[in-house]
């Protein structure tokens, strides 16, 4: 099935965290009916629940989508950091670069209708591919 290892990695992520379902909405801002959806396979996560995970618990995007790379920050960057902030948007933009080619029709849809819906009207998917 394509996404269960992003399933594997949430749940991965809730257990080193010790968050239950409930409690990693809450701390994603997203209802726990999601992150019940995210981990039975019903749904997969989108782009902004991803980037709340990677905002709120340190994840590396590149990681919660292929798990390759770091799962974490790198404990020297901190949050306001103008440098990690540049340092995750060029991580989000080769991910996303990496995924609209990927070889799976399912993957490259996927993530290309997660972008639109969360960057759609301030950056078109069709200036980075």
């Amino acid at each position: 099935m394509p996404g269960s290892d992003i399933i594997k990695r949430i749940k991965q992520i809730r257990a080193e965290a010790g968050l239950s379902q409930e409690r990693l909405a809450k701390r994603i801002g997203v209802s726990p009916g999601n992150v019940s959806s995210w981990e039975s396979g019903a749904a997969l996560p989108g782009a902004l629940a991803l980037k709340s995970i990677h905002e709120n618990l340190g994840y590396s995007i590149d990681w919660l989508l292929t798990g390759t790379g770091p799962s974490t920050l790198d404990s020297t960057r901190q949050p306001n950091d103008k440098l990690k902030n540049d340092l995750d948007l060029k991580e989000m933009t080769d991910v996303l670069k990496r995924l609209l080619k990927d070889e799976n029709a399912d993957i490259r849809s996927w993530t290309k209708i997660q972008f639109e819906k969360a960057f759609g009207e301030y950056y078109p998917v069709k200036k980075i591919m």
